[in-house]
């Protein structure tokens, strides 16, 4: 005996996939790409009470039979066999991803000059309780498809009474953020320029998580593990935070800050399925010092269900089979990451085989980690050779004793696309001179010890990275001191 579902309750409950504007976007992408489009674009307007949105593609397009059938719910499933570009997985995602926004989805496409239409109603299901889809195109939709140029051959898939995506300024801010993760899960098709997707009149530009642009990025190897095809993993470990720009952080963060982004990247036929985390793999958390892992995986599309990827494509479940090789890789890209930020905190050794200085010093005592002011720093020890050494000296104590070490673990936690840094990390020249002169100037008129004190400066951070800075000031201090 059939039992047949209702056909609207069922349509509202297909809404609720848990989709947001940049997932059902993304998915319709996908669909682009299986049509063999190079270029995409998502046009909209954001008029209250009038709002559209239109992702119009130059792929194959549909006959009207196609058509008829790619808005059928569960069109070609997880077990159909696909062709090689077609990222589709359930069958669902042109019709959830677009209902998810919109109460009226209306599907565009022609082929050999020929042009069709579908529609899904959720008024019109509702009023007649049944899965009939409308087939001819409404004179709104036809004038939005003239105001979008779409006239060649190509789809174009329209939502209208978006209930879920919003209207006005809340519409165009969930685009605008739409864009930065698309950048991130189709990078491949943009840096390779097989896809030309827009967003509005902007090109979307490629993110890539990895940053292989970077010299200072460290590529750990690839892996070849296998499950149902092979699986290929490549660990990698950004550049610390000292090394880039404050325009590099803010890019390299990703649409999720530094913290959020690290961990995984698992990627499906080039389509990066899940940016970031640490797939639940035990024990494996983020944490400040390990933000600077990110682990790129190339799965076979044939292992699909081994993965558990969901309607969506934004979900992954480690197979339990390759739960103790990615723990492994992912353990050796944390421990990169840890030690690149301890280098940062230790003494180390120049080139030329002199130490670096720098201006506090770490003492652990019964697991607790305490940090004194290096008197050996020669600006400290200028200080404490002068008069007054009992006044310095209490003050290097008190500023000991009231490091803010609570704000500063809290600052360095947070999801933000800044670190914790000193004042000079990322100082120019001109801020180091300054701050060298107002140095020199707080010590008594010795020319002995201004010599003392600016070349001990060239071996200690951040005056290290100014070699050619602290050579002239060498030379004006001995030329002040001839002078005397």
């Amino acid at each position: 005996m059939r039992n047949p579902p209702r056909a609207s309750a069922l349509m509202e409950s297909l809404r609720s996939f848990g989709y947001d504007m940049a997932t059902a976007l993304a998915d319709l992408v996908d669909n682009s790409i299986a049509a063999r489009a190079t270029q995409v674009r998502v046009e909209f307007s954001t008029t209250e009470g009038q709002s559209w949105v239109a992702i119009v593609d130059d792929g194959k397009g549909m006959t009207e039979a196609v058509l008829h059938d790619a808005l059928r719910l569960g069109g070609d499933g997880p077990a159909e066999l696909r062709d090689e570009g077609d990222l589709g997985r359930f069958g669902l995602g042109l019709k959830t991803a677009s209902l998810s926004q919109c109460r009226l989805l209306t599907v565009l496409s022609r082929r050999a000059g020929r042009l069709t239409c579908r529609s899904w109603d959720l008024e019109h299901v509702a009023r007649v309780n049944d899965w009939e889809v409308l087939t001819e195109a409404d004179a709104d939709a036809l004038q939005i498809a003239e105001k979008v140029a779409f006239t060649g051959t190509g789809t174009m898939v329209l939502w209208r009474h978006l209930d879920n995506a919003g209207e006005g300024r809340v519409l165009a801010q969930r685009i605008g953020q739409a864009r930065v993760r698309l950048a991130m899960w189709f990078h491949r098709f943009l840096a390779a320029g097989a896809l030309d997707l827009r967003v509005g009149p902007r090109s979307v530009r490629a993110w890539d998580p990895f940053w292989r642009k970077w010299m200072a990025t460290q590529d750990l190897g690839t892996e070849v593990l296998s499950l149902l095809g092979p699986v290929k993993v490549t660990p990698f470990v950004l550049p610390h935070p000292s090394r880039l720009t404050n325009q590099e952080l803010d890019l390299a963060a990703g649409p999720r800050g530094w913290n959020g982004q690290q961990g995984f990247y698992v990627y499906r036929r080039n389509r990066l399925v899940s940016a970031g985390g640490w797939l639940g793999l035990p024990e494996l958390t983020n944490t400040h010092q390990t933000r600077l892992a990110r682990i790129e995986v190339d799965i076979d599309q044939t292992a699909d269900s081994a993965w558990q990827i969901d309607v969506r494509k934004s979900r992954v479940h480690v197979p339990p089979a390759l739960e103790p090789d990615l723990t492994r890789l992912a353990c050796a890209a944390r421990e990169a990451s840890v030690r690149a930020f301890r280098q940062r905190a230790v003494t180390l050794t120049r080139s030329r085989g002199g130490e670096i200085t720098f201006g506090w010093l770490p003492q652990q005592r019964g697991g607790v980690t305490d940090y004194f002011v290096n008197r050996q720093h020669p600006v400290v020890q200028a200080a404490l050779e002068a008069p007054g050494r009992a006044a310095v000296e209490a003050l290097l104590r008190l500023v000991e004793r009231t490091v803010p070490v609570g704000l500063i673990a809290i600052e360095a936690e947070r999801d933000e696309t800044r670190t914790p840094q000193a004042a000079l990390e990322h100082a120019d020249e001109k801020v180091v001179r300054s701050e060298l002169s107002a140095m020199l100037a707080g010590l008594p008129e010795d020319p002995a010890a201004r010599m003392r004190l600016v070349r001990a400066l060239s071996s200690v951070e951040p005056f290290n990275r100014f070699p050619a800075l602290m050579a002239e000031l060498t030379s004006e201090v001995t030329t002040d001191g001839a002078g005397r």
